[in-house]
């Protein structure tokens, strides 16, 4: 079944080059519980986290996102913890034009992160979901097992729905109950150890991919990228477990 030309998904999580990135949080007034959900969040990624203020102290609550002194992105701090808060909405979304995800974290390329939780593993997956129902292509998403798609399904109903090519991954513990979805159901421990969704788009601009391994129990290590040579190696892995089901 393996594909000689790609390596399986857990080696690709270790062969990434790490990124190491500076988020810094300018003219802060907000409770220091939302600071340490933020500072929970990032510490367990490749992003050093600082706070700093301007001369004349506006605006107030935003961050910027840099490479050494490359300026990247910018958000302000609200939308921001939308996403990195624990009870993130992004969580239980069912709609995908409802994931509203900043562009700052469409800048944190390569960067590893280690201790992501399940929920966590989810609110990440929504960048690619949503720029999946923004570019169309093809989808694939590895969630370990197939019950596992079942708190999401309206979702991914909703994407085949809006024309995504969608391919679901998982160990078959679950029957799906429609054909609009490829289904590449296996009990090989690279596919039930690993999360992915990786967007195959037109362009190689707009590919990009998330995938994880699990470690530890709900405890997920990986990464996400824009680099369409490594998410064209994942594809290229992805093609050792054919489809299963409808086509």
């Amino acid at each position: 079944m393996a594909d000689d030309a790609a390596p399986p998904l857990p080696d690709i999580v270790d062969r990434v080059d790490e990124r190491a990135l500076t988020l810094t949080l300018y003219n802060v007034d907000v409770p220091r519980s939302v600071l340490q959900d933020i500072q929970s969040y990032f510490a367990v990624q490749s992003v050093d986290l600082r706070r700093a203020a301007t001369d004349d102290g506006i605006p107030r609550n935003f961050v910027v996102l840099h490479d050494d002194s490359e300026y990247l992105a910018a958000s302000s701090l609200q939308s921001l913890y939308r996403v990195v808060r624990p009870d993130s909405p992004l969580i239980d979304v069912s709609a995908p034009d409802e994931i509203e995800y900043p562009e700052l974290f469409r800048h944190i390329d390569q960067s590893v992160f280690t201790d992501y939780g399940r929920d966590r593993m989810v609110v990440a997956s929504r960048e690619i979901e949503s720029s999946a129902h923004q570019l169309g292509g093809t989808l694939h998403a590895g969630f370990q097992r197939l019950s596992n798609l079942r708190p999401q399904y309206r979702l991914y109903e909703r994407l085949a729905a809006a024309g995504v090519d969608t391919h679901i991954y998982g160990r078959s513990n679950w029957t799906v109950p429609t054909d609009a979805h490829t289904i590449h159901a296996y009990e090989d421990d690279e596919i039930t150890d690993t999360w992915f969704v990786v967007l195959d788009a037109k362009s190689d601009h707009d590919k990009r991919a998330l995938l994880a391994e699990e470690r530890d129990d709900d405890q997920f290590y990986g990464f996400w990228t824009f680099d369409a040579d490594i998410v064209d190696t994942i594809l290229a892995r992805l093609d050792a477990f054919p489809a299963t089901g409808p086509t």
